[in-house]
C-alpha cells in the first residue's frame, strides 16, 4: 500500500452533541426570515467561526484580505485583488439535514479562458471534523450561479455534524447568510487542530487554476493540518511589497509559507525584495516557522528558473547562517512526476487540480515539520 503523504485522516476528539447546540430561533436579534421557510443567520456573528480572512466586524465592514483601513498603502493590483476571498472559510455545527447558502458577491474575475467559473467565484462544502472532512455536494451541483449573487440548498444528511464552507478564490464576498430549517439547531465548531498557516505568492498561490476552492495547494495543506488558511496569493502582482509583509505579520500564525519569486519581473527585482520581505516578517514574528518555496515548472528548468531558485535559497541560507532555526526550504524540482508532465497544468504556467495536489504533497512535509517543531 502506498504511503499516505498527509497521514490517516482523524476526526476531532471533541464529540459534537445535539445538547450543545442552540435552537436557531434563539438568535432572534440576528436572524432574518424568508418566504422559502428558512431562518437566515449572518456568518459574521456567533456561533459561526470565520477562518483565513478577517471577520468584517474587525476589518471595517469588509471581507478583505489586507487591512481595509489602509488601502492607500497597497499597490493598485493588490488593493483590488484583496477583495478576493481566497483561503476564506466559515465553520459551524448543526443538526440540520439541509441548509440554504445565500451570498452576495463582488469583484469576480470572470471571462478567463483557462479558469473554471467555480474556481473563480464558486463555493464548496465539507462535512467532518479534524483532518477527516469529506466533500459534500449533490451530483452536478456546482454552487456557482451569477457572479454577483448565489443561493443554493445543500443536503447535509441526518445527525449532528460540522460544516465548512470554502469561499471563492478569484471573487469577493459582500455578505453571506446561512438558512436553517425552523426546528434545527446550530452551534460553534470544534477547535482547529493547528494554528493558521499563511501563504504569500502569485496567481498559483491564490489558487489558479483549480476547478473549485478546496483544490488549491494551500487549502489542501490546511485541510491535511486542520488549520485555517490565510491566503495572500496575488495574481500577477505578488512582488514582495513590504506593506503586504507588514499585514501578514499581524496575523496569529503557526507557519508562513513564502512562495514568492514568480511575479518578480526581473532577477534584480527579486534580489532586491525577497530577503527584505522575509526580514520584515521575521522582525515582527521572530519565532514563527517560515517555509521558502520556489515556483513550479513543467519541464527542464531554464537558466532563469535556476537563478531564481538560487536567490530564494540564498535568503534561506543567510537566515541559517544568522542562527535562525525556524526556516525551511522546498525546491520545486520534484513537484511533478516526469511522465506526461503536461497533465499537471492548464496552460504550461498554472497548475490544474492535479498539479496543485502534487504541489501540496511536496510542500506539506516541510510545513508539518515546521509546525510540529513548535509543539
Amino acid at each position: 500500500m502506498a504511503k499516505l503523504v498527509f497521514g490517516k485522516p482523524k476526526s476531532s476528539p471533541i464529540k459534537l452533541r445535539k445538547c450543545d447546540l442552540t435552537k436557531v430561533t434563539a438568535f432572534s436579534e440576528k436572524q432574518t426570515y424568508d418566504k422559502d421557510g428558512y431562518i437566515y443567520l449572518n456568518v459574521k456573528n456567533q456561533p459561526f467561526a470565520l477562518g483565513g480572512v478577517l471577520n468584517p466586524n474587525d476589518n471595517y465592514g469588509e471581507y478583505y484580505r489586507l487591512d481595509a483601513s489602509k488601502k492607500e498603502i497597497y499597490s493598485d493590483a493588490n488593493r483590488g485583488l484583496a477583495e478576493c476571498t481566497s483561503g476564506g472559510s466559515v465553520r459551524f455545527a448543526t443538526d440540520a439535514a439541509e441548509i440554504s447558502l445565500r451570498a452576495a458577491l463582488r469583484g469576480a474575475l470572470v471571462g478567463m479562458m483557462h479558469f473554471a467559473n467555480r474556481g473563480v467565484y464558486g463555493f464548496d462544502i465539507y462535512i467532518g471534523t479534524g483532518t477527516n472532512r469529506k466533500y459534500c455536494s449533490a451530483p452536478m451541483q456546482f454552487l456557482t450561479g451569477d457572479p454577483n449573487f448565489h443561493q443554493d440548498v445543500i443536503q447535509l444528511g441526518a445527525g449532528v455534524k460540522e460544516v465548512q464552507i470554502n469561499f471563492p478564490l478569484y471573487g469577493g464576498v459582500k455578505d453571506i447568510e446561512i438558512g436553517f430549517p425552523k426546528k434545527s439547531r446550530v452551534g460553534t465548531p470544534t477547535p482547529r487542530t493547528n494554528g493558521a498557516v499563511a501563504f504569500y505568492g502569485s496567481s498559483i498561490t491564490q489558487g489558479g487554476c483549480v476547478s473549485r476552492p478546496a483544490n488549491s495547494y494551500a487549502k489542501i495543506i490546511c485541510r491535511a493540518l486542520d488549520a485555517d488558511c490565510c491566503n495572500y496569493g496575488f495574481s500577477g502582482s505578488g512582488m514582495g511589497e513590504l506593506a503586504v509583509a507588514e499585514h501578514i505579520a499581524t496575523r496569529n500564525l503557526a507557519c508562513f509559507v513564502m512562495d514568492y519569486d514568480f511575479n518578480a519581473p526581473t532577477l534584480e527585482h527579486l534580489q532586491a525584495t525577497h530577503e527584505p520581505f522575509f526580514k520584515l516578517f521575521r522582525e515582527k514574528q521572530p519565532n514563527t516557522p517560515v517555509v521558502f518555496v520556489v515556483h513550479p515548472y513543467y519541464g527542464t528548468p531554464t537558466q532563469e528558473d535556476k537563478a531564481r531558485r538560487d536567490l530564494v535559497y540564498t535568503t534561506y541560507q543567510n537566515a541559517i547562517n544568522a542562527g535562525d532555526k525556524n526556516v525551511y526550504f522546498v525546491d520545486s524540482t520534484p513537484f511533478f512526476p516526469a511522465e506526461m508532465n503536461d497533465l499537471y497544468t492548464v496552460d504550461y504556467l498554472h497548475p490544474n487540480d492535479l498539479g496543485q495536489m502534487y504541489m501540496a504533497r511536496a510542500i506539506f512535509p516541510a510545513v508539518k515539520k515546521a509546525i510540529d517543531s513548535k509543539k
